[in-house]
């Protein structure tokens, strides 16, 4: 093997490494913005459920039974 053949393939090899680093830290910089997307999505969901508490709030009423209606009623004309 000639010495040209040699050099050509020691820069064949190191750049075969370099390009499986860059594509490496390529796929962990890709799965660290999806991992970061997702937990915006969450943190989304999350703040658009309290605004839509605060602009839409719900206001439920309970029946009260019959009985506590009469004891409140005495209780009104006890104080009367």
């Amino acid at each position: 093997m000639s010495k040209v053949q040699i050099l050509r393939e020691l820069v064949n090899q190191r750049l075969s490494a370099a390009v499986e680093e860059v594509v490496g830290l390529c796929e962990r910089t890709i799965a660290e913005y999806e991992e970061e997307i997702s937990r915006s999505q969450q943190q989304n969901v999350r703040q658009q459920k309290l605004l839509n508490a605060v602009f839409n709030p719900k206001v439920q009423l309970h029946r009260a039974d019959k009985q506590q209606l009469l004891v409140q009623q005495q209780r009104r004309s006890s104080l009367d």
